[in-house]
């Protein structure tokens, strides 16, 4: 306020020597006057930025009012001055200083009514709101231009009583935002409503004693086009004609604020009523609405449609489809690509990622906030939708699963700085928590739909798989064959088939597709295609083998291999031919008994199917055993699975178990030894096995022929490459 009283000195210095200022003079003091209050009103509006309005809000007016009324009030009833009509200037010294005091007075008055009326209108305010408070102080600048350095004998120009009516019109607008009310308890509304009403009187009793009461002088004697002035206009005109509009405009606020708190007025719960209206509207909406994007679109809308904000957008991430990151997936006021380029998304999300919401009073300040000025992101509030505790908490309950798991934030924005009251952010939590609720239970409710689609699928591939496996097993004289298969999972990459490939001959074939699931069982048809075809136009394991290696291998994906057992048995001629890719060992049991009997595992080398896709390598490192059978004699071609399966301890079954097992009922038949067999791998294994388990139990009976003489070597078995090397020439 010091250029105030700089400018009330120089209007003294005018009247001592009774010598108007030039105009350019009178101008620049004029402005200078504005410029000083108008920086008052700044400093006091940042020092109080951010706080609440309260009783002190309108305690400190009235105060200062009923100061200023009474040193109008006084000043008028005790002095009597008069302005000279030639000159505009004091008729004496008195009246020139009296002048400087009382428009000191109604500066710091306009200020102090300035700066408490902005907190309120301004509360919760839209961008509508916004502009119309600063079209009020517009309007007040521009009153102040059209003044400045103008006699006080001079009629006001034509253009300043449109701009008067204006800026009253504008101020009884907005003396409908009352929503500052709404925060009050019932004792505190009685206080405010009568701190509001007599504040209302004070302002409304300076104006008659500014316009019409002892606080005017006369000028002349006061027949003239301009009868009386205020003491304020002896210090600045601009500052009298403000402070005339700024005690009337803040009368008139004071007085609807009075009354909406003496009569209760629905105007001072507009704001709760439309909280609660969007709080209705989204729980109604998360029992009907069940999908994400319809949900988020509800929850951007919800605080624009009840005056939390003028803008909001919604930012999720989505686990189940690889987004992890918080995306902006619907806005209100707003595009979806202007709302994501607005602010670093990832960046506020994590840092509500505790579940305490994040204010930012100074948004465009702020290095995560990219929107520039004037973009309607002057405050920020973001809201977590979902904590990384309570993602940890739904993923523990499903296993470790993403279901229900709901991570991103609400973003609600206002244009101007430190819009958002505590109340604001309290109720925007609300929201956000009820929000957060119903996008996880839709989410829930889409994940027992995907869960039961894709159970009807699995149920659906695991019959296709069933039916991919032999339905009947071929029936040759002297030869008992069974088969069983466990998927770990609803299907499997294992499998097994059995063909006949002549009247006397069988081929028997177990493959194991490395992995698990729908890939492993894609390459399990693809085998079933291979070996029904080629077993018939190759009888000899090894190159069967080798003609699946070639078929095969350029189909498997990288790092996929598929291993395994073919065994030809030939009835006619008594003997069981057998080449391996790189497959568990075969289990050979014969009757003790005989001199050459024993329970083996034929190891013959062999590369695993997809490992060497020329084939040259694949078809020089495999090996063909064959046996001469003898009756009783019992093999078993199998998987992993079964060898590798382990008991609540953590042991492993192992190849010595396994062959002990068969040895020791070798003399049942192929269907009991099997069933044994499976009962053995679940008493182990328990219910649910690791990975897949398939076998086939050959048991040869014979023809009553005569009996093969006990081989010399043991294992009865003999050996040769499947493709001998052809001599050097």
């Amino acid at each position: 306020m010091l250029g105030v009283a700089g400018v009330a000195a120089v209007r003294v210095v005018e009247a001592a020597a009774h010598t108007p200022p030039p105009f350019g003079v009178a101008v620049a003091l004029d402005l200078a006057v504005v410029v000083a209050l108008a920086a008052a009103y700044a400093a006091l509006v940042a020092a109080g930025a951010g706080r609440p309005p309260s009783l002190r809000t309108l305690s400190t007016p009235l105060l200062v009012a009923l100061g200023v009324l009474a040193v109008e009030a006084g000043v008028g009833w005790l002095h009597e001055g008069g302005v000279d009509p030639k000159t505009a200037l004091p008729l004496d010294l008195a009246t020139a200083v009296l002048g400087g005091v009382v428009g000191a007075a109604d500066g710091v008055l306009s200020v102090t009514v300035l700066v408490a009326l902005r907190p309120l209108v301004l509360r919760r305010p839209r961008r509508g709101v916004v502009l119309a408070w600063r079209a009020l102080v517009g309007l007040g600048l521009t009153t102040a231009v059209l003044l400045a350095g103008r006699p006080v004998t001079e009629l006001p120009p034509p253009a300043l009583s449109l701009l008067t009516a204006a800026t009253v019109l504008l101020g009884a607008a907005l003396s409908a935002r009352q929503s500052w009310t709404a925060a009050l308890g019932r004792r505190q509304r009685g206080a405010a409503a009568a701190l509001a009403l007599a504040l209302a009187a004070v302002l409304v009793g300076l104006v008659v004693v500014r316009s019409a009461g002892p606080a005017t002088l006369p000028v002349g004697d006061g027949s003239g086009a301009v009868g009386a002035i205020g003491y304020t206009s002896l210090l600045s005109r601009p500052l009298g004609a403000g402070t005339l509009l700024v005690t009337v405009v803040g009368g008139l606020y004071a007085l609807a604020a009075g009354l909406v708190l003496l009569l209760g007025a629905p105007a001072a719960d507009d704001d709760r009523t439309g909280e609660r209206r969007a709080l209705r509207q989204l729980a109604d909406l998360s029992g009907r609405l069940l999908d994400r994007p319809a949900l988020a679109a509800a929850v951007a809308r919800g605080p624009v449609e009840a005056g939390l904000g003028d803008l909001a957008w919604v930012a999720l991430s989505d686990v189940r489809t690889g987004a992890v990151a918080p995306a902006v997936v619907a806005a209100e006021g707003v595009s979806v690509e202007a709302a994501a380029a607005a602010v670093d998304v990832a960046a506020l999300a994590r840092a509500v990622e505790d579940g305490e919401a994040l204010l930012l009073d100074h948004a465009e300040a702020d290095h995560r906030v990219r929107a520039r000025p004037g973009s309607g992101v002057g405050s920020l509030a973001v809201l977590p939708l979902g904590t990384a505790r309570q993602a940890g908490s739904l993923d523990a309950a499903d296993g470790g699963g993403a279901v229900g798991l709901v991570r991103g934030a609400l973003f609600v924005a206002r244009p101007t700085a430190d819009a958002f009251a505590p109340d604001d952010l309290a109720a925007l939590e609300t929201f956000a928590g009820q929000a957060a609720l119903s996008i996880s239970h839709a989410d829930l409710f889409a994940d027992a739909l995907e869960r039961d689609r894709l159970a009807r699928e699995l149920t659906l591939a695991r019959e296709v798989q069933r039916r991919l496996f032999p339905q009947t097993l071929p029936d040759v004289a002297g030869v008992q064959i069974a088969a069983a298969e466990r998927p770990a999972r609803e299907v499997g990459g294992d499998y097994y088939d059995v063909v006949r490939l002549g009247p006397d001959c069988l081929g028997v074939l177990v493959a194991d597709v490395s992995g698990k699931g729908a890939a492993a069982a894609f390459y399990m048809a693809m085998m079933k295609g291979t070996f029904q075809a080629g077993s018939r136009l190759a009888r000899a394991p090894g190159a069967y083998l080798a003609e699946a290696n070639a078929a095969l291998g350029p189909s498997l994906g990288r790092g996929d291999f598929v291993s395994a057992a073919y065994a030809v048995l030939d009835a006619d001629a008594g003997t069981l031919a057998l080449a391996r890719a790189g497959h568990t060992p075969t289990v050979l049991a014969r009757d003790e008994a005989r001199p050459d009997g024993g329970t083996w595992l034929l190891r013959g080398d062999g590369l695993a199917i997809g490992l060497d896709r020329e084939g040259a390598t694949f078809r020089r490192a495999l090996v063909e055993q064959t046996v001469a059978l003898v009756p009783g004699d019992t093999l078993l071609l199998y998987t992993d699975g079964l060898v590798e399966a382990r008991d609540a301890g953590g042991a492993e079954y192992g190849y010595s178990r396994l062959a002990a097992f068969v040895a020791r009922h070798r003399d049942r038949d192929a269907e009991a030894l099997r069933d044994l067999l499976l009962d053995e791998h679940r008493a182990w294994s328990g219910a649910d096995p690791d990975d897949d388990t398939t076998f086939v139990v050959v048991r040869w009976v014979g023809r009553g022929g005569p009996t093969p003489a006990p081989a010399p070597a043991a294992p009865p078995v003999t050996e040769r490459p499947a493709f001998p090397t052809p001599p050097a020439p």
